[in-house]
């Protein structure tokens, strides 16, 4: 068989009338931790570590309309779970942990309120891809495919503080946070340090002997 291919969603009406079952929508608590690597010099696009990115669409869930440019009522925010998911995500296009290029930061957030993520990975069991038309390629597919999807489901649920779903480099819990989330950031993150931080290198070297990345 070859690879799954990600439908294009249905209309906007019928995944506002198909819902979210229970299990198919996840609270992320105020206690648990997401993790972001991020720039801080170099680039035209350096957000600070609570910044939400309005230029796109870009990434995999980002909901900005076409074309590609500024589009300041939509702001995209990623995180994972763990910092290896996060160097996994942050690194992916050259497989290289690059410590010193743009100065990279690894920060951890504590958010102020619960998040409302729907789930398309079945990570709570539930089942809501399949269910409303789609598979599971929402973690996988081409970029283009699922920035359909989460324009789609940016307008059927107005509720809802993001995505949660499944990096495709470490299998690690991702999220994908837009504006409505803007009020969840918290004052200060929990953790922020440089990636060339003597404290960093135990956890970078293991992150990238388990990833099979290298390191500069």
């Amino acid at each position: 068989m070859g690879p799954v291919t990600l439908p294009l969603p249905p209309a906007v009406s019928v995944l506002h009338d198909a819902g979210i079952h229970p299990d198919e929508l996840l609270s992320w608590q105020t206690a648990e931790l997401l993790w972001r690597v991020h720039r801080t010099t170099g680039g035209s696009h350096i957000l600070p570590w609570n910044g939400m990115r309005t230029f796109g669409p870009i990434l995999r869930f980002d909901h900005h309309p076409l074309p590609r440019g500024e589009h300041h009522a939509y702001g995209i925010w990623y995180g994972a779970a763990s910092p290896r998911g996060a160097l996994a995500e942050a690194f992916q296009s050259a497989r290289v942990i690059d410590r010193h290029y743009g100065d990279p930061y690894l920060t951890a957030l504590r958010f102020a309120r619960p998040l409302r993520l729907l789930d398309v990975a079945g990570i709570g069991g539930g089942a809501w891809a399949t269910r409303v038309g789609g598979n599971h390629a929402l973690d996988s597919a081409a970029h283009s495919r699922t920035q359909h999807w989460a324009r789609a489901i940016h307008r059927a649920h107005d509720d809802l503080d993001g995505i949660i779903y499944r990096g495709r480099f470490a299998g690690s819990v991702c999220i994908s946070l837009v504006e409505r989330a803007t009020d969840a950031f918290p004052r200060h993150p929990a953790v922020s340090l440089p990636l060339a931080h003597p404290a960093l290198a135990g956890p970078i070297d293991t992150a990238a002997h388990q990833l099979g990345y290298a390191i500069t």
